[in-house]
């Protein structure tokens, strides 16, 4: 919940819409979705569902994932199965501490920014 609100401070007077719901079942339509889904490294593959999930409900959807080849290619070809093209940004990212066990004062890793768009 304190993500929405951040969100929603941080889009001031923009039309958007926001939502809390389990990202892993569609619950409508939207023109876009942002997203940052867990990166599959507790739960396995749960950052797949939020996508799947997401190539329902929307045309153009921003999400963040961790950063390697196999995932890439998995993403990809998920992406294609929907009939969604993909393009990639890739940046460092710096994480402060926020969960339990994190230990380090700040983590920095590679992360994939996708952009999908409905072919």
């Amino acid at each position: 919940m304190e993500s929405l609100e951040i969100a929603k401070k941080t889009i001031g007077d923009l039309n958007a819409d926001f939502v809390q719901a389990d990202a892993t079942y569609p619950i409508g339509k939207f023109d876009t979705i942002i997203q940052n889904p867990p990166f599959g490294v507790v739960k396995r593959g749960i950052d797949l569902d939020f996508l799947k999930s997401s190539f329902q409900m929307a045309n153009v959807i921003y999400s963040i994932h961790k950063s390697n080849q196999k995932s890439r290619e998995i993403i990809i070809n998920l992406a294609k199965m929907y009939n969604f093209n993909a393009s990639i940004i890739t940046e460092k990212f710096k994480l402060k501490p926020y969960y339990p066990w994190h230990r380090k004062r700040a983590h920095e890793f590679l992360v994939d920014v996708y952009l999908f768009s409905k072919e």
